[in-house]
């Protein structure tokens, strides 16, 4: 049963806001995650049976909006998901990506995004209990803004894997040297963080499992339409380099056979910005 209120404190927003990630502890329950991770399975098989083993890819992931996996489908519309995403980021943003993710190896520092006219939000729940020396995610507090988030940059220090990074090349150190939050949690907390915040993992293992949830705050100065019009016009190669596996937007899903009004702005919104056409190119 799924409550009404998820709201977040006025603290909790604050907190969010000047360290650029909020924690929020056993948001799913254990039936739930055993749930999630038997779609996961299911999926990730299925997945493997057309994958080369040649290919020693460092992660596979694949869209959660799909028929094949009913339960985390339908996590976008459940409030424990889109609540707090409204709050952080405008009660008209949309979640463009949702992905299953299947990592092998340890991630370096990195942002996921470095252009501050678009504004984008990550829900992250790993499907096995994480720590510090085994795959736990870490975030750099506040390195979402500047000018902690461009001398993060300027010193060398992304590197998606890490003997990739300059900085810990030179500086004889290693990505677990680094100041950080460590996210060690078990199967049904979340970290949200905005993409322009510093993370990475270390102590990565084969089949290291995440759902993740991403929203968009939907842009309205003249700066932020136009690196949207980019980022739509970019999607589909960067969706190939990533070696994401199917539609991000499955027709299923984009029949909103429930008549969700909140699915039904999301989807008019991807439509109208290209989102929906781009994932066919």
């Amino acid at each position: 049963m799924i409550q009404d209120n998820y709201s977040l404190t006025e603290e909790q927003i604050k907190h969010f806001e000047v360290f650029g990630f909020l924690v929020r502890r056993n948001v799913f329950t254990t039936d739930e995650v055993a749930k999630m991770n038997e779609e996961f399975d299911s999926r990730r098989a299925v997945l493997l049976e057309g994958t080369d083993p040649e290919e020693k890819r460092f992660f596979d992931n694949w869209p959660n909006r799909n028929p094949e996996t009913p339960f985390i489908s339908s996590l976008l519309d459940d409030p424990r998901i889109y609540q707090h995403s409204e709050q952080l980021v405008g009660e008209d943003s949309v979640p463009v990506h949702s992905n299953a993710n299947s990592y092998s190896q340890d991630s370096g520092w990195h942002p996921d995004r470095t252009d501050h006219n678009i504004c984008t939000i990550k829900n992250v729940m790993y499907l096995q209990p994480t720590t510090a020396d085994r795959g736990a995610l870490r975030v750099i507090p506040s390195s979402h803004k500047n000018p902690l988030h461009k001398d993060l940059l300027r010193i060398g220090l992304r590197g998606f894997k890490e003997n990739d990074s300059q900085f810990l090349k030179k500086s004889g150190l290693c990505g677990a040297d680094i100041p950080c939050y460590i996210f060690e949690s078990n199967p049904g907390d979340i970290i949200t963080f905005y993409e322009w915040t510093w993370h990475a993992a270390f102590g990565g293992y084969k089949d290291r499992r995440t759902c993740t949830f991403n929203f968009y705050r939907n842009p309205k100065e003249t700066d932020e339409i136009a690196a949207m019009q980019l980022e739509v016009k970019n999607y589909a190669e960067e969706t190939r380099t990533l070696g994401t596996v199917g539609l991000q937007f499955h027709p299923t899903w984009l029949e909103n056979p429930d008549h969700y009004p909140r699915r039904e702005r999301w989807i008019n919104w991807l439509k109208e910005w290209g989102f929906i056409q781009a994932q066919y190119k």
